[in-house]
């Protein structure tokens, strides 16, 4: 996913992934550091980046200053985060791995 700025992502190939969540699937906790946009296909359908689920975010400035604080530039793709689970591909990859 490539932040954008102003509340704005543009989505890159592969995005949305489709996982369950750790609220809907407890054993997929580890999907909290995952760098891309996943959806939520076990019922909640939300969509989440790191450990935040979109819907969280209650202003486009707060949506801003999470990607700031994970020290990206408008502009820059979260993939570039590596949060210990990083995306390599189409395929997800473990930090130590």
């Amino acid at each position: 996913m490539i932040w954008k700025g102003g509340g704005l992502v543009w989505l890159e190939q592969g995005e949305p992934a489709f996982r369950s969540c750790w609220e809907c699937n407890a054993a997929h906790e580890h999907l909290k550091k995952v760098n891309m946009l996943h959806v939520c296909i076990m019922g909640c359908g939300r969509y989440w980046v790191f450990d935040r689920f979109l819907d969280e975010f209650d202003t486009d400035e707060e949506f801003d200053a999470f990607f700031l604080g994970k020290g990206l530039h408008a502009g820059e793709s979260t993939k570039k985060v590596d949060a210990g689970y990083r995306v390599l591909g189409s395929s997800l990859k473990r930090k130590d791995t």
